[in-house]
Parts: structure tokens; sequence; C-alpha cells
């Protein structure tokens, strides 16, 4: 086994890098689904999906509601817009009681795409329910309790306490290396 190996099988053993872990499944599923969106013909990004949804659920809604709903950034949210405007999935128009205001809804083509991504879905839970019965766990429960314990106490309260800074630790381990 190359060093380079040992140390990637080392990293995906390390609780330390749960964070990389996760973002590696995300990044898998992501290039899966994408090659499935391409065979399905749905013609969007994958990552343009919840905005879909939500859009054919809302009927329109404002870019700030897409960010608050979907929990999304104002930046990321206008730029899945901005795609989806040049896919003709969905129509800008004017608030009428906001002038200033800009809301979107999905076009006739958004709205048979979305029939045919709610059909996706449909597999997709199926998909994923089979997968956690294949790890004996289910995953969706899991990653929902990470985050609410995380929200409930973060990351950084978790670290243990010590005495001495880094600095001052990493100072003593080469003292004691010596």
């Amino acid at each position: 086994m190359s060093k380079k190996s040992h140390f990637s099988n080392q990293i995906s053993s390390n609780y330390a890098f749960l964070a990389k872990t996760v973002f590696d499944l995300h990044s898998l599923i992501q290039a899966q689904s994408e090659e499935l969106y391409a065979e399905k013909k749905l013609g969007f990004p994958v990552a343009a999906s919840s905005t879909i949804l939500l859009l054919s659920d809302v009927n329109e809604a404002s870019i700030m509601e897409i960010s608050q709903t979907l929990n999304l950034s104002h930046q990321l949210t206008s730029q899945r817009i901005k795609i989806m405007l040049n896919l003709k999935l969905v129509e800008g128009f004017q608030d009428e009681k906001d002038k200033r205001r800009t809301l979107y809804k999905l076009t006739s083509k958004g709205l048979e795409k979305s029939k045919i991504l709610k059909l996706y879905c449909v597999d997709a839970e199926h998909a994923f329910k089979d997968l956690s019965n294949e790890v004996g766990a289910d995953i969706q429960s899991i990653l929902n309790s990470a985050i609410e314990a995380l929200k409930h106490k973060p990351f950084g309260k978790r670290f243990p306490a010590h005495a001495n800074s880094y600095q001052d630790r990493v100072s003593i381990t080469n003292k004691e290396e010596s």
C-alpha cells in the first residue's frame, strides 16, 4: 500500500475528518445524481431541485423567500435562479404590491420538469431507504440528529478543556521528544 493510500485510509477513519467524509458522501451522491438527471432528461442541475420543488409548491416567491425557506444564502439562491432563467424553467416578474421586488415562478417547461422531479424523488427516497437498510442505520435520521445536536451544542463547545494552549502543548511535546 502506498503512503498516499495509507494516509487516505487514516483520514477516512479519523473522527477529526468527519466533515470531509460527509462532504465525500455528498460529492458521490451529487455525481451519481447528475448521471441520473441526464438519463431521466431532467435538464437542470441537481442543485436546482429544491428550488424547483419549492416553486412548484408555492407558485411564486422572491429570492429572499426562497433563500429563507431553503436555508440558502441570497447569493447562492440568485445563482440558481439565474441558471433556471437561462434554462427557461422560471420567469421573473415585478411584484404588484412592491415594485422593487421580483417574484419568480415556474414556466410551463419548469412545471413539466417539476412533475418529472417529483417522480424522481419518490424513486430517490426508495433508493436512500435501501442504502440505509444496507448500512444498517437510518442515515437521514442520523444526519438530522447530528445537525440538531450541533445547533444545541456547537462543535467548538465539544472540544475538551486543556490547561495549555495548542502552542504550549506543541512546545511540551517537542521537549518530551528531545
